[in-house]
């Protein structure tokens, strides 16, 4: 690929440390990372591309791409929206049968970003396999269940959040215009619960209960609640004696 093509998914992995605010409703989740900190730095890692002599140097985020994975990591909006359907859209024309990972760890996103990434996945002739990390909340939870069936799966200590889209911030105007996007929101909110009834073959109506506050679910939760198939558990392995880190040599 073209040099400047390096920073295509450099959204991928703009991460930054941040704490998680309560937001008024606005479309997008409830939630956003709120900046603390300076961004940090991207790491970056060798690589060496087909039929290349040497290696170069690249932002970790376009090598896991390179390898048919994603990393959801911070607010879905518009451009972090078209930056994954490109990916999606590149990855199908180089491979259509090949499987992609998505690993998620997001705060959500806006809805209408989030849907158009939804129905991306589902044009795809590959499987794509989920797995929430850590928190995948608002449209975080609705993409990463909606991987294909029997390869959506969650860490033991990962969470998923659940709620239903909102007004967009500082909404104003005369009542006919408040009226259309109310009507809007719902919609909206309709189209989430049919595409949970989808993922989860939940009845409507259970949903629409659910949808009237935020629903926390741990990953053993989110596996019964039909969200997940399974639970990835991490293999538990003993000291290492090659790796002792300097603090003596392990005992057993």
């Amino acid at each position: 690929m073209a040099s400047s093509s390096l920073g295509f998914v450099y959204g991928l992995g703009c991460t930054h440390h941040g704490r998680m605010d309560r937001m008024m409703a606005n479309g997008r989740g409830r939630y956003r990372a709120t900046s603390l900190t300076t961004r940090m730095a991207v790491p970056r890692v060798p690589y060496k591309a087909p039929g290349s002599q040497s290696y170069e140097f690249i932002d970790i985020f376009n090598r896991l791409y390179r390898d048919r994975i994603l990393f959801v990591s911070q607010d879905i909006d518009d451009e972090f929206a078209n930056q994954m359907i490109a990916i999606l859209l590149f990855l199908d024309q180089e491979d259509a049968t090949a499987p992609v990972t998505m690993y998620f760890n997001t705060p959500g996103g806006f809805t209408n970003a989030g849907m158009a990434v939804y129905d991306c996945m589902m044009a795809m002739k590959y499987p794509i396999v989920t797995l929430n990390l850590g928190l995948a909340a608002s449209m975080g939870a609705f993409l990463c269940g909606a991987g294909t069936k029997g390869q959506r799966m969650a860490l033991p200590n990962s969470r998923f959040l659940i709620q239903a889209p909102g007004l967009p911030d500082l909404t104003r105007g005369v009542a006919s215009e408040v009226a259309l996007e109310v009507y809007e929101v719902l919609r909206q909110r309709d189209r989430i619960i049919e595409g949970f009834h989808r993922m989860t073959g939940r009845p409507i109506e259970q949903l629409r209960k659910d949808f009237n506050r935020d629903l926390y679910l741990t990953a053993y939760e989110a596996r019964e609640y039909g969200l997940i198939d399974s639970i990835l558990q991490p293999k538990v392995r003993g000291p290492s004696r090659q790796f002792t880190a300097g603090l003596g040599t392990p005992s057993v």
